[in-house]
């Protein structure tokens, strides 16, 4: 298992406007690499799309804030993302353990 440390930082942090600048953050430095792997992307995207959830926030809202700041070619695809109620653990590769620090989300696949 691989340490997501973006998500976990921000799980830990409880703070939503750390989770949209991540997000920004990631879709700027690797469009190249999400527009020719949408997989990628909707695996990137997963966690924090959870996470949104954690912090009792709606991955709906978040995600297309995120959306309005993120590279035009990419916006319509974090906008549905967002809106996805699917997004579960299992099914996108992740996972989320407590540790004695909080919440630690892990790549599995």
């Amino acid at each position: 298992m691989k340490r997501l440390p973006g998500p976990t930082r921000i799980a830990r942090s409880g703070n939503p406007g750390a989770l949209t600048a991540a997000l920004l953050d990631l879709l700027l430095a690797h469009e190249p690499e999400y527009l020719e792997n949408p997989r990628e992307l909707m695996r990137m995207l997963a966690p924090y799309h959870h996470c949104a959830r954690w912090l009792g926030e709606d991955p709906g809202e978040v995600f297309d804030t995120v959306a309005s700041g993120a590279p035009p070619t990419l916006r319509d695809a974090v906008r549905t993302f967002g809106r996805r109620e699917d997004i579960e653990p299992e099914a996108f590769g992740f996972a989320i353990v407590q540790t004695a620090e909080g919440a630690e989300y892990f790549r599995v696949i």
